[in-house]
């Protein structure tokens, strides 16, 4: 397998990435990244913007936009949420792909005391609420499954930028978008701070006498700036809807 670390904080970088290695690079080998962003909703690549955030919020918290290319709802994320992705060849069976990264990440999570579970097509749980959303795309012969870990996320601003969708909250008997996640840090005692976690999420998920950090030369990291300026950075991608 591949891992592929840097630092940077801004979410439209991370999903160049992911691009780049769906798109274009197509290694035969699985790639796994971990990140973490600044304040950002996430939009599903279908979503309207209007619908889902409260524009007025999000600009006096300076909280970014950025549209992902899978589909899926809007998330919000900040520096106490971890993000995980998996990048493969795809299989007969695309839902093979969403299955086996849950389960990687579960089985990580119970590692380190954390008993979570699946939920739903595309959830995961601790104490009945949710802690773990993912999505996907493919292209060509690969497939990219991303997700988020609510860690110790700022569930107040997540309440306050996202527009709940009350279909879906309603016949569940949800009141409201606070009531349905919960962070993991308290089912730890506190005991690890984010970069703790994340470091404890690495070893657990990744197994480093198979594994290989991948460092992109000049060539690469051009392509990958490219489709940043041109997609994921561009108000025309990020706003279109």
């Amino acid at each position: 397998m591949i891992f592929v670390h840097n630092d940077s904080n801004d979410a439209a970088f991370h999903f160049s990435v992911e691009e780049y290695f769906t798109r274009y690079a197509k290694k035969e080998k699985a790639v796994y990244m971990l990140w973490r962003t600044g304040k950002t909703v996430m939009l599903g690549s279908n979503q309207m913007l209007t619908s889902e955030v409260d524009l007025d919020y999000a600009k006096k918290e300076n909280i970014r936009i950025v549209r992902r290319s899978s589909g899926g709802g809007a998330i919000y994320t900040d520096p106490g949420t971890v993000l995980y992705t998996v990048i493969m060849p795809v299989s007969d069976d695309i839902s093979a792909h969403r299955e086996n990264t849950a389960a990687e990440i579960i089985k990580a999570l119970g590692q380190i005391g954390i008993t979570a579970e699946r939920k739903g097509r595309n959830d995961i749980l601790l104490d009945n609420k949710k802690i773990s959303g993912f999505a996907q795309y493919t292209s060509g012969n690969h497939v990219c499954t991303h997700g988020s870990l609510l860690y110790d996320t700022d569930l107040e601003a997540l309440t306050n930028v996202l527009i709940p969708d009350e279909n879906k909250l309603q016949p569940k008997g949800i009141s409201s978008v606070r009531s349905r996640v919960t962070n993991i840090k308290p089912f730890t005692g506190g005991a690890y701070s984010t970069d703790d976690f994340v470091a404890l999420l690495k070893d657990n998920l990744i197994n480093s006498t198979d594994c290989s950090v991948y460092n992109f030369n000049d060539n690469e990291m051009q392509i990958i700036k490219q489709i940043y300026s041109e997609k994921y950075a561009n108000d025309d991608w990020n706003y279109r809807m």
